[in-house]
């Protein structure tokens, strides 16, 4: 049943994806060698955000992860170069939650950074994101208004 609600949200995200991004105009990519840790202008059209997580595997502990990302190259990998890195947060218990900006023709890549450089140290899961907040904040403030107008 989770299974089948995930698949109609992922859905759902993806179809909003095109909307999304025919509103952002492109910017100019600045030149610099390797991944981007500081958040820099990237081409916004043909680009899409994508919320990664890496859930810890509950059988290896710190040293053993680390040792498994050092032998498979992972730090060398990710993130891929034209990847923007959003946010990255751990959540206890869970691992990390990383929100990256790539160009569409990409995701391979990222894919396949993640395939071919956490497997066995990390289960991953990724999901097609958008940023809500100004929605959220727009929201908000038009409700505030109308509870404002009904007290008149």
């Amino acid at each position: 049943m989770q299974k089948k609600i995930t698949q109609l949200v992922f859905v759902f995200f993806l179809g909003l994806i095109p909307g999304i991004l025919a509103a952002q105009e492109p910017v100019e990519i600045p030149s610099s060698p390797g991944p981007s840790f500081e958040p820099q202008p990237i081409a916004l059209k043909d680009s899409v955000m994508v919320t990664l997580i890496l859930k810890h595997q509950q059988d290896k502990n710190l040293q053993e992860i680390r040792r498994v990302l050092e032998a498979q190259g992972f730090w060398d990998m990710f993130p891929p170069e034209d990847a923007r890195i959003i946010s990255w947060t751990i959540a206890m218990g869970l691992g990390h939650v990383i929100v990256l900006q790539v160009p569409a023709n990409a995701i391979r890549r990222l894919n396949l950074a993640i395939e071919n450089g956490a497997w066995g140290a990390y289960d991953s899961e990724f999901y097609l994101s958008y940023d809500y907040k100004e929605i959220w904040e727009e929201y908000i403030e038009k409700r505030e208004e109308a509870r404002a107008d009904r007290q008149d």
